[in-house]
């Protein structure tokens, strides 16, 4: 069945249940997790604007992988108690390209969703759609709690 299971995550309470359906997944099947936690530069798209200079940047980047680490680890421990071997992956990446990256690897990968609709939809972009018109590893899409 399942015995490599992708969650990628931004840690947010919206993706607590694409979580939790990834570790029963990997609990039934006896197969184990990577929790992605991808972070995309904040200064990659504005390098030609920024009036900050890239110190800022770094220094940002360096508190994004803290929390990234803070969140993983919480995220592990949560799996463990569950029984589900996980570990906690952080790229330097934009979240879709890390995410098919990674689902190279993996028999399933399990994402959120907002669910968004119309100009919502076309002004927000989704990630989770991007991946799932992309990805030729199965996908399950889970509709988030605030969705």
């Amino acid at each position: 069945m399942f015995k490599k299971i992708l969650i990628p995550t931004d840690g947010s309470e919206f993706g607590q249940d694409a979580l939790a359906q990834g570790l029963d997944i990997a609990k039934m099947s006896g197969g184990e997790v990577t929790i992605l936690y991808a972070i995309e530069s904040p200064y990659e798209p504005f390098q030609n604007y920024a009036t900050q200079p890239p110190e800022y940047f770094e220094k940002l980047m360096s508190d994004y992988k803290d929390e990234a680490k803070k969140i993983l680890s919480r995220i592990a421990a949560e799996a463990e108690s569950k029984g589900v071997h996980a570990r906690g992956v952080i790229v330097e990446e934009h979240p879709v390209s890390a995410i098919l990256e990674a689902a190279k690897d993996h028999d399933l990968v399990v994402m959120a969703t907002h669910g968004r609709k119309g100009i919502d939809r076309v002004m927000m972009g989704s990630v989770t759609d991007k991946v799932l018109h992309n990805c030729s590893t199965p996908v399950l899409v889970v509709r988030g709690a605030t969705g």
